[in-house]
C-alpha cells in the first residue's frame, strides 16, 4: 500500500503527479499545513521535519521530494521516469538536488518573507529571493534550451520542475520574474497531459477551498 501525505499546491504535488505518471495504485491523504497539522504529534511521528511530502510504502516512510521521486520511478520501472544508466541517473539525481536546494528555497522566501525577518521589513528579503530565483530558473532555462524535457526523455525531473514553475502564479511572485520561454514550454507540456492537468486543477480548487 502506498500513501502520499500531501498539501494542495505544495511541493508534494510533484510526488502526486509522479504516482499517477507511474500508474501506481495509491492513496492521497491531505495535510492541512495552514491549520498547523504538520506540527501535531501525529504528523511529526510520520515526518519529524514537519513538512510534506511523506510517502508510506507498506508502512515504511520516506521523506524529501528528491528521495521520493526516484523511489516512485523505481517502483514502476516500466514507466521510465528515471534513467537506469548510472551516469545518466546521477545526472538526474543532481538535477533533482538542484531544484530542491536552489529553486525551492528562494520561492519560499519570496512568498513568505516574514518568516525570515524577525519582525523586520520583509521587502528586502523578498527582493533578494526574487533575484536568487531568477538566477536559478535561468540555469534551468539554459539547460532546457530547445528541448521538450530536462533529460533525454520525460522524467520525474520535469514533474518536479513543473510544480515550481506553476508557483509563479502566486501573488507574491507573479509578474516579478523575467520571461522564461523554454520553461513556459516545459510547464505547458507537463500540464497539457490530461491526467496531469486534472490533478493541477484539483489541487488549485482544494487550495482555494482551504483558504476561502
Amino acid at each position: 500500500m502506498i500513501t502520499l501525505y500531501h498539501a494542495p499546491m505544495a511541493c508534494s504535488l510533484a510526488s502526486r503527479l509522479a504516482l499517477v505518471a507511474a500508474d501506481l495504485p495509491h492513496e492521497v491523504r491531505l495535510v492541512d499545513t495552514g491549520g498547523g497539522e504538520t506540527r501535531t504529534a501525529e504528523y511529526l511521528a510520520i515526518n519529524p521535519a514537519g513538512k510534506v511530502p511523506a510517502l508510506s510504502v507498506d508502512g515504511q516512510i520516506v521523506t524529501e521530494s528528491a528521495a521520493i521521486l526516484p523511489l516512485i520511478a523505481d517502483l514502476a520501472p516500466a514507466a521510465g521516469l528515471m534513467p537506469s544508466e548510472p551516469v545518466a541517473r546521477a545526472q538526474a539525481q543532481a538535477l533533482l538536488g538542484f531544484i530542491a536546494s536552489t529553486v525551492h528555497p528562494p520561492f519560499t522566501r519570496a512568498m513568505f518573507p516574514e518568516r525570515f525577518t524577525d519582525g523586520g521589513d520583509p521587502a528586502p528579503v523578498r527582493e533578494a529571493a526574487i533575484a536568487s530565483l531568477t538566477q536559478a530558473l535561468g540555469v534551468l532555462e539554459a539547460r532546457l534550451g530547445d528541448r521538450a524535457t530536462l533529460l533525454d526523455a520525460f522524467s520525474v525531473c520535469d514533474l518536479y520542475a513543473a510544480v515550481f514553475l506553476a508557483w509563479r502564479m502566486a501573488p507574491a511572485v507573479q509578474g516579478r520574474l523575467p520571461a522564461f520561454p523554454a520553461l513556459d514550454r516545459l510547464q505547458a507540456g507537463v500540464f497539457s497531459r490530461p491526467e496531469m492537468g486534472a490533478i493541477l486543477m484539483q489541487d488549485l480548487a482544494q487550495r482555494q477551498a482551504a483558504h476561502s
